[in-house]
């Protein structure tokens, strides 16, 4: 099947105004409770570890699709927010633990309240499509991000860990 340049361009500009919107959300503090704010990036990080307990520095950095050196920045960012707190791993000397602490939960759970919300949202929004189309956009995604994945791979030769 051919498909017009205009159509393939609409398309990629759109997703990058998407991409664009984000970012910015992703910048913003949220405010938990009155003594700490969190951008959406570390929310994302807690939640990360949060769903992958007792994860390390490695693997979180592949979870988040960042370098090891990205997470463990994040990681002492957040430790010194009091959310995150690194020990040793029960299994090895080497490696750490990456665990949160109360405030980390409390995060974590505000943000899978959040979004739960937005879930119901983007349901309700996306309604009128039937499971075939929905199926279609997530295949056009795919597709973009193997693309993407090609770049990063012929520019920075790595390859997004998420699949």
């Amino acid at each position: 099947m051919q498909h017009t340049s205009d159509s393939i361009q609409n398309l990629t500009q759109r997703l990058m105004r998407i991409i664009n919107k984000h970012s910015r959300i992703e910048k913003l503090p949220i405010h938990f409770g009155e003594h700490f704010d969190l951008t959406a990036k570390e929310v994302h990080c807690i939640q990360a570890v949060g769903l992958k307990r007792g994860c390390n520095i490695k693997q979180l950095g592949e979870i988040l699709g960042v370098t090891k050196s990205a997470a463990s920045q994040m990681i002492g960012k957040l430790e010194k927010k009091g959310v995150l707190k690194k020990g040793k791993a029960p299994d090895s000397y080497k490696e750490l633990e990456i665990t949160l602490t109360d405030s980390g939960w409390k995060a974590f759970e505000a943000h899978k309240e959040f979004h739960e919300r937005h879930l119901l949202t983007l349901k309700e929004k996306l309604g009128d499509f039937s499971d075939p189309q929905i199926a279609m956009a997530g295949a056009i995604l795919s597709v973009v991000e193997n693309v993407v994945d090609e770049r990063m791979e012929e520019l920075f030769g790595e390859r997004s860990a998420i699949k």
